[in-house]
């Protein structure tokens, strides 16, 4: 890779060419240099396989009918169109679903001008390639900062992560990725300047979700694909949320998956700190962080480096899980929302702060949170399973680190002078103390219980559930699994 450098404003040349950096690749991809050294492998295996008179070949299926009910492609992968196999199946045999992974058995046979496969068998199939980084994850930050200075961890590893990026949290319905509110420190608003330049750094399908599409001489046609399994997005944190956006950040909101398993998402301020702790840009991300004032973007001019493109698509091949079982992901879950409620008391907030934003012990708040920086981490460390002992450690190296800085910046905000005072009703204090006097050490009240106390008529079901929401907000009770909820234990 090649830098030019700047010249000196008093020997630029009238009518030199601007400096237009060239567009990062990803499903256009030609040249070696642009693939990681697994990708390679897959596909001179597939164009192997292919030659044979009797090919068995293994790749991902591209199907959508309009090839004809019995005609599917199968391609090296799914992110991996530099080639394919036109592929029939014989009657009574059923088009495999689109983007399963397979190996395709049968005989070559004349189709047009061209050839296909003649399927004879289909059998589930796995990549057998090693799937590895080319660089470590240091490395990979020095590449994605390589105009920018003055940015320091644990800011610059949260940002990092975002395109690292987290597995999707199936078993609790929740998709991937990463959510973070930048807050600017500097004098000349270089949030957004961030932002834009991860975007101008990212091929337009990671940025913009391009699906992309296949063309296919043999039909004279394009085969539409399916667009990669990753995406950031940024958004202005200082302009009103759009409801889609704020349902999606909303860790509350079951069943968030969409057509992208992972979605990172950076929203950038201009200003030094949120509103109020209610604030959604601070409330709902998975970490608000601020741009310190050293940061500060270079005046250089280079090509967007390969190894960035190379290593998030590696990273999107790697799927860690948190534990083996859904009791470890509970566990899991329960430990690290104690964790958050100590640090809460260690740093003495007033009780109106202890249960908002960065310090939500819900289980779909900073618990959830916690676990996607784990699998972030573990990610870019290549660590199959995440256990307690990572998780507390994720919290200790980027979430505690990151409050420190916050805490020193906007003490002002966790004083009880910049929240809402809120008093208890006589109905919201006789739902805590059933709570509290319900619970045991090992499990929390479910809200089945609560129901059978307190809403054996229609009409006061809703009145419950406002109350509990109301001792959520209110940092009285949380909710360590879905309508289970315990106490908080200092809460006089």
């Amino acid at each position: 890779m090649t830098f030019i450098p700047k010249p000196p404003s008093d020997v630029r040349l009238k009518g030199t060419d601007k400096f237009t950096p060239l567009k990062p690749a990803f499903r256009n991809r030609q040249y070696g240099s642009e693939f990681n050294a697994w990708e390679l492998s897959i596909l001179k295996e597939f164009a192997y396989a292919k030659k044979s008179t009797n090919p068995s070949v293994s790749g991902t299926v591209v199907y959508d009918g309009k090839l004809g009910r019995n005609r599917f492609l199968l391609i090296p992968a799914a992110h991996l169109p530099q080639d394919y196999i036109i592929c029939e199946c014989p009657t009574g045999v059923a088009v495999p679903s689109n983007l399963s992974y397979i190996t395709v058995t049968g005989q070559k046979q004349p189709f047009y001008d061209y050839w296909e496969i003649m399927v004879d068998d289909l059998t589930p199939a796995k990549i057998n390639q090693p799937i590895k980084p080319e660089i470590d994850f240091k490395e990979f930050q020095q590449q994605l900062f390589l105009q920018w200075s003055g940015i320091f961890s644990p800011q610059k590893d949260l940002l990092a992560f975002e395109f690292v990026s987290s597995p999707p949290l199936v078993n609790l319905g929740q998709a991937g990725g990463l959510s973070i509110t930048l807050y600017d420190e500097t004098k000349h608003h270089q949030t957004s300047k961030l932002l834009k330049y991860f975007h101008d750094l990212m091929p337009p399908d990671f940025a913009q979700g391009k699906a992309g599409n296949l063309t296919i001489p043999e039909l004279a046609a394009e085969q539409p694909l399916s667009p990669f399994t990753f995406q950031f997005r940024s958004f202005n944190a200082d302009k009103p949320l759009n409801q889609n956006l704020v349902t999606f950040l909303d860790r509350r909101t079951s069943k968030r998956f969409s057509r992208f398993p992972e979605i990172s998402v950076g929203l950038g301020s201009r200003h030094n700190q949120p509103r109020s702790i209610y604030d959604h840009p601070f409330r709902l991300v998975d970490q608000p962080a601020i741009l310190e004032r050293s940061a500060e973007m270079r005046a250089m001019h280079f090509d967007p480096p390969l190894d960035v493109t190379k290593y998030i698509v590696t990273m999107q091949m790697l799927f860690p899980t948190v534990g083996k079982t859904q009791d470890d992901l509970n566990s899991t879950l329960d430990q690290a929302s104690q964790k958050i409620i100590a640090i809460a008391e260690k740093y003495d907030l007033p009780q109106e702060v202890q249960r908002h934003g960065l310090f939500d012990a819900n289980y779909y708040g900073k618990p959830q949170s916690s676990l996607r920086l784990a699998l972030s981490s573990a990610r870019s460390q290549q660590i199959p399973t995440v256990d307690d002992t990572l998780v507390l450690k994720a919290i200790e190296d980027f979430y505690v680190k990151n409050i420190e800085n916050v805490f020193e910046a906007w003490e002002d905000l966790f004083t009880s002078k910049g929240v809402e005072m809120v008093s208890l009703s006589e109905f919201d204090r006789q739902v805590l103390k059933f709570i509290t006097e319900k619970e045991t050490n090992d499990i929390g009240v479910s809200y089945h219980l609560l129901s059978e106390k307190f809403a054996l008529e229609s009409s006061r079901e809703i009145e419950l559930r406002h109350s509990i929401q109301r001792l959520l907000g209110n940092g009285k009770i949380r909710e360590p699994y879905c309508q289970i909820y315990r106490a908080i234990p200092f809460v006089q």
